[in-house]
């Protein structure tokens, strides 16, 4: 098969006119700020930062973004660590505006030390690029006759670094006075203040001199004829972002690479590129919700899947705790705030906040009540208004509706619940009134975001059961002005729907309950697993087979089994823990003996810890179970399916992808979208994965009765493809569904309708590495293109069929596109990046319409296309734009096509070419 491939890489290069894209210019970013927006940063080529900001290389990763180490050659900041080891006869000034000592940077033993304990460290930390500031600074301390002096020891600093480090790539802000004698060692040259400054005298940002920025601009354009890259740094007020752009295109047109930020370089800038920021910020208050989790707050259950449909990531963040300080423009694209009562927000100063976030721009959304006082001067601010009464007379009518109120459920107004709020500005979505006439504007769309009081976010018709009131989609969408882009979708790729499957081990040990039956997990073997031969994860329970465990004398007999599944090819192993934890932390409510009762399988002398539910269960597996060539790469959560923070991060560290939980149970007699989960979790730092749908125990209530129950999730499938394509389609149940006829029926009819649909099948660790490829996914802007970028996993972006067509060429890195509904679906090739162009009309060029198999090599030479193909069950590649075209398809003769075509292979790999005249 290489040979082939090889030969047709050959057919591509050797045609005429082929055009190869040009290098795009570089980009650059500088962050000094705390706590880095890692995801957001890689969209930069480079990214400078202060290496005391705890964000090292090796976390940040490889790929095409890289991180450079802010340096301070000749001053010494008093905050650094390695200041305390300098000797006062290094020092010979200091500078006054950022309270640091200058250096004589022509000693010979600061030389020295600055080589071995400023630089060496960060280079063993994995640092390859430096930013050297602070080079001119010798002008302010030093006599005139001694800047020669200085000058050399400068030249000298600069080479050494070189000679120990050869790869290191050097950035000089400014050092013009010793540019001519290191320019063949250095990568590139920065300067500040070309357009816009931050004056540090009067504390205001303003416009550069004219004088000063002509000076500035012909040393600039001096280096840049040198064939090395200017970088531009300028100061604008955050809040200004129009001015931010403005000044970064006029920096662009000089020729020079920009970066536009704030006085501090704490706020994500502008550059070459503009992040559009996929993070919403998400204040909760902590005390809401059962159990104190996360899992139960509204915002959690509510808000996080439209906007992750959306395309967004929720950062969360419990209003008790100080509230997300800086600049936040730019970081995040808006914040939603749910409190729980209505004075969540006033021990964090949530008023002020606000007042902070709409003076920079930012976009609010409030929830059912803004969690604080209303008084006059943040109503003003906020352009609102309180009515005038002495009581409320019921009852409350509507007397206005747009049409983005009553979604799935009408507005019932309600006195208990009446706010008597009106909006200066803004567009009003629903209006009510009382009988004594009293007004109240209950949901806006404001020039700052918008607001839902009451009960018209969503409502509560049975004890478990909710309704949107307003649309979830449009309303986020216009109130936090979220731009038209490409995002990135979990559910497809190349154009069709994803099909995963996944087996809890419950039930492993059940016995089949009809004549002759044998243990569930040999019957689903047999029954199931070797007759629809998809991509599959199965976990295990290991004290229930390990010889240690509940079973020791059949322990050989059920490994045994065991190891006949995970020998299937198509079938993937995962843990399901050790003990089956219902729990995985001690509720608050419990005390005493209630508290220690942390599993749910009895295991004599065991007592709960995470290590050997965690790892201790995959080595288990992985060295008893696993054939050889498998290794364990997922745990699926047990019980309750909320883990701690600490079990979470355990999965991390242990090299395993995580998933379960989510409630995902829409159903013809649950219609609503309050019954679909959301992508995931996180915990801290990490992130837990939902299931996508979820298990037969849901559908068969709890596994007490209607064992035929799970084939209702064909309803949960159709509802989540239809109007919107929300979930890849997830046969997840457990070992003992092959127990019963009853279930084993229904599992049968889950299985045969998915093999009736077009769907591609992918491994349940492939899906996972996608759903964590979402969360890195960076979006940003230059021009009228879109930069995107992640880890490879995730190939699938979505844009509005209004929107338009993306442009085909060979830049672009999209093997095609395809519809569904209002949505257009965007299929990226290989490499985790791709460049996206609308344009009002379709490329003339071929297109991948779709294909249920992956993508492992792609590249488009104007109008031929060459790729491979993987896929786990025979596929069709669905091709247009293929009239008079030739397709190669791997050893098979070349033909011809007139007209669109699609192209039909077996499971495995294929090299394809279509070459067009």
């Amino acid at each position: 098969m290489e040979f082939y491939r090889r030969i047709l890489l050959l057919i591509i290069l050797l045609l005429p006119g082929v055009v190869w894209g040009e290098t795009p210019p570089l980009s650059v970013a500088l962050y000094y700020g705390k706590q880095p927006p890692v995801n957001d940063l890689h969209a930069f080529d480079i990214v400078v930062i202060d290496p005391d900001s705890g964000l090292t290389p090796s976390e940040y990763g490889s790929g095409r973004s890289e991180l450079f180490a802010y340096v301070s050659v000749g001053e010494a900041d008093t905050a650094r660590s390695y200041t305390k080891q300098m000797p006062d006869r290094w020092i010979i000034g200091k500078n006054p505006v950022w309270k640091s000592k200058i250096v004589d940077v022509s000693s010979e033993e600061w030389k020295q030390f600055f080589l071995d304990d400023v630089v060496e460290p960060l280079w063993q930390a994995g640092y390859r690029g430096f930013f050297l500031d602070t080079l001119d600074s010798y002008l302010i301390a030093a006599p005139t006759e001694a800047h020669p002096r200085m000058e050399a020891g400068l030249v000298s600093v600069v080479r050494a670094i070189r000679q120990r480090h050869p790869e290191a790539r050097l950035i000089l802000n400014r050092g013009f006075e010793i540019f001519d004698r290191v320019k063949d060692l250095v990568y590139a040259v920065a300067a500040e203040s070309l357009f816009q400054n931050f004056n540090t005298v009067s504390g205001k940002y303003g416009a550069v001199d004219d004088k000063d920025r002509s000076w500035l601009t012909s040393r600039l354009n001096v280096i840049r004829e040198t064939g090395v890259p200017v970088i531009a740094i300028d100061y604008v007020d955050p809040g200004n972002r129009p001015l931010m752009r403005e000044t970064a295109d006029k920096i662009r047109s000089l020729g020079f690479t920009p970066w536009v930020t704030d006085k501090d370089l704490a706020g994500l800038g502008i550059g070459s590129v503009e992040v559009m920021p996929r993070t919403v910020l998400g204040l909760y208050d902590g005390g809401e919700g059962a159990g104190g989790d996360l899992y139960f707050t509204n915002l959690q259950r509510y808000v996080v899947m439209p906007l992750n449909y959306l395309g967004y990531t929720v950062e969360m963040h419990d209003m008790r705790e100080p509230l997300p300080g800086g600049v936040l423009r730019g970081r995040y694209a808006g914040a939603v705030i749910w409190p729980y009562s209505t004075s969540s927000g006033e021990k964090q100063g949530l008023k002020q906040w606000v007042l902070n976030c709409v003076e920079q721009g930012l976009p609010l959304v409030f929830l059912e009540r803004f969690g604080m006082n209303l008084d006059n001067d943040l109503t003003s601010s906020l352009g609102l208004g309180m009515e005038s009464y002495t009581r409320l007379e019921p009852p409350a009518k509507v007397t206005a509706k747009d049409d983005m109120v009553g979604f799935e459920q009408q507005p019932l107004p309600r006195i208990d619940a009446y706010l008597p709020i009106r909006a200066n500005k803004g567009r009003v979505l629903l209006q009510l009134s009382t009988a004594n006439g009293v007004t109240s504007d209950a949901v806006v769309i404001t020039p700052w975001g918008g607001y839902v009081s009451g009960p018209y976010v969503v409502t509560q018709l049975m004890e478990s059961q909710a309704a949107w009131v307003i649309d979830p989609f449009r309303f986020f969408g216009e109130a936090l002005k979220l731009p038209l882009m490409p995002v990135p979708d979990t559910t497809t790729e190349n154009g069709v729907r994803l099909l995963l499957s996944h087996v809890d081990g419950d039930g492993f040990t059940s016995q089949a309950e009809w004549p002759g039956g044998k243990l569930a997990a040999e019957e689903l073997r047999s029954k199931i697993l070797e007759r629809y031969r998809i991509p599959t994860t199965i976990s295990f329970i290991t004290s229930i087979l390990a010889p240690d465990g509940l079973y020791p004398q059949k322990s050989a007999q059920y490994e045994e089994i065991a190891h006949g599944i995970l020998a299937l090819p198509w079938i993937e192993g995962a843990s399901h823990s050790f003990s089956h934890p219902f729990r995985w932390k001690p509720d608050q409510e419990d005390t005493g003996l209630e508290a220690e009762i942390w599993h749910t399988l009895n295991v004599p002398g065991y007592k709960f810890n995470l290590e050997s539910e965690i790892s201790g269960s995959t080595k288990y597996i992985n060295e008893r179970l696993m054939p050889t060539g498998k290794k364990v790469r997922i745990f699926q959560w047990t019980g309750n399916c909320l883990p701690s923070q600490d079990a979470v991060r355990l999965t991390y560290e242990s090299g395993l992808l995580n998933i379960n939980g989510g409630d995902t149970i829409i159903t013809n007699s649950n219609r609503t979208l309050t019954a679909v989960a959301p992508l995931g979790i996180s915990r801290g730092k990490w992130f837990q994965v939902f299931a996508p749908n979820q298990n037969e125990n849901v559908y068969t209530e709890l596994w007490i009765r209607n064992y035929y129950g799970y084939r209702r999730i064909m309803e949960t499938f159709s509802l989540t493809e239809s109007p919107r394509r929300l979930k890849p389609v997830n046969i997840y149940y457990h070992f003992y569904s092959a127990s019963k006829e009853a279930s084993l029926t229904a599992l049968r009819q889950v299985y045969d309708w998915a093999m009736g649909q077009r769907l591609f099948g992918i491994f349940t660790s492939e899906y996972l590495e996608k759903a964590l490829d979402f969360n890195r996914t960076v979006i940003a802007r230059s021009g009228d293109e879109w930069l995107v970028r992640n880890g490879g996993s995730l190939r699938q972006l979505r844009i509005p069929s209004r929107a338009g067509f993306p442009l085909l060429d060979d830049d672009s890195n999209l093997a095609g596109y395809s519809d569904l509904g209002d949505s257009r679906y965007l299929h990226m090739g290989t490499g985790g990046e791709a460049r996206v162009r609308l344009t009002a009309t379709p490329s003339a060029g071929v297109s991948v319409e779709s294909a249920a198999a992956r993508l492992t090599d792609f590249s488009r030479n104007g109008k031929n296309m060459r790729f491979s193909l993987s896929g786990y069950t025979p596929f069709t590649v669905k091709l247009t734009g293929t009239n008079g075209c030739t397709i190669h398809a791997d050893n098979a003769t070349p033909y011809s096509v007139k007209g669109d075509t699609t192209v039909t292979l077996t499971e495995g790999s294929h090299a394809l070419a279509i070459t067009c005249k």
